[in-house]
């Protein structure tokens, strides 16, 4: 079995979560709250065309969920070592690139019927666990989406050809010399101080997929705009923080309101979060989150926390400060040439979201 960083991260957390027995709630900074946890009753997995559940009491039983049988009980120190030789594996191996392989670990893994390392990759929530909490005193059943520090930071917003957005190019009309000299340049901040040194800006005009821009609308009306504003600050080179392109925008009154930061902050923060659990480009978004339970994350020193729904404060600050543009491949994404149409000239910009570590 051959997976990168995040992918055998997930079967990290597996081992981990059985090992411990315990998920700790987080603050805004990842910092574990101590007295903020979950007891770990059982982990629920699809392996195949079986669902098992890996049931955690003095040992570790696991039982398919479909009749009841059990295959099969391993010591739960069996899950504290392997949890400890993955570890040791994935931090030798942060920095290689693609997958790879970890042999005698996989094949613990494959001992307790793990026949693959991630869930299916349209699903947010990546691992399902039931858990007690302390709290309520309830036993509940949720879905979790990973994501781990241990490797290069992960995407939260992919880019494809369903994220481009159109602007028109306004304030000069380029001649052909002036559109070759602007696609001569490789930085996008070089791009546009050449459009801003001949008079030119552009202005937002659409988003290509209209069901992204339906997603973004159930933010607010105004969000197709707002967020098209961040990616043309981003590429002119002003930032690429989510939380203070949010401001540039707010300051440069796109929208009206009591307290334009105060009002955008918010809104951003919402975004985010219906991208984490759930909200994806090209699938209408019904406003029902897939990661029921919320985000657990892989510390680059092992730890495991989360953010759970509960908690929405701490996980709506984590997703507003720990996020960024990026840029994806643009002859893949088809963006990032000006073009004329009906004697308007257009620009295509494209971006995609990830975590800051």
């Amino acid at each position: 079995m051959t997976g990168n960083v995040g992918e055998w991260s997930e079967l990290y957390t597996l081992f981990k979560l059985l090992a411990d027995g315990k998920l700790y709630a987080a603050d805004a900074d990842t910092n574990k709250i101590p007295d903020i946890y979950y007891d770990v009753l059982k982990v629920i997995r699809a392996q195949g065309n079986d669902t098992l559940e890996y049931c955690r009491t003095a040992e570790v039983k696991v039982i398919n969920a479909g009749n009841g049988e059990e295959i099969c009980s391993i010591p739960i120190a069996s899950f504290v070592e392997q949890t400890d030789k993955l570890l040791a594996g994935l931090k030798a191996k942060k920095n290689t690139k693609g997958a790879f392989e970890l042999p005698e670990v996989w094949g613990f893994a494959e001992s307790i019927k793990c026949k693959t390392l991630k869930a299916k990759s349209q699903d947010k929530a990546d691992i399902r666990l039931m858990v007690h909490d302390i709290m309520s005193g309830r036993d509940d059943t949720f879905g979790f989406s990973i994501k781990s520090q241990l490797g290069s930071p992960s995407t939260l917003f992919n880019a494809s050809g369903a994220t481009n957005f159109t602007y028109k190019v306004i304030g000069h009309k380029l001649t052909d010399d002036e559109i070759n000299t602007f696609h001569e340049f490789k930085k996008f901040k070089d791009k546009f101080d050449f459009l801003a040194s001949k008079g030119a800006d552009i202005e937002f005009v659409e988003t290509d997929n209209k069901t992204l821009d339906f997603n973004l609308k159930m933010v607010m009306t105004e969000m197709p705009a707002v967020f098209a504003e961040m990616i043309k600050y981003y590429y002119q080179g002003k930032s690429h923080s989510i939380s203070e392109l949010t401001d540039m925008v707010a300051e440069a009154g796109i929208i009206s309101t009591l307290d334009n930061k105060v009002f955008l902050r918010h809104k951003s923060k919402e975004m985010l979060t219906n991208i984490a659990l759930g909200m994806v480009p090209n699938t209408m978004w019904t406003g029902d989150y897939e990661a029921t339970g919320g985000y657990i994350i892989v510390k680059d020193d092992g730890d495991v926390v989360c953010y759970h729904i509960y908690n929405h404060n701490a996980f709506k600050n984590y997703m507003y400060a720990n996020t960024r543009f990026d840029t994806p491949s643009k002859s893949k994404h088809g963006f990032g040439n000006i073009y004329e149409v009906d004697g308007q000239q257009y620009l295509k910009l494209n971006v995609q979201i990830r975590f800051v570590k």
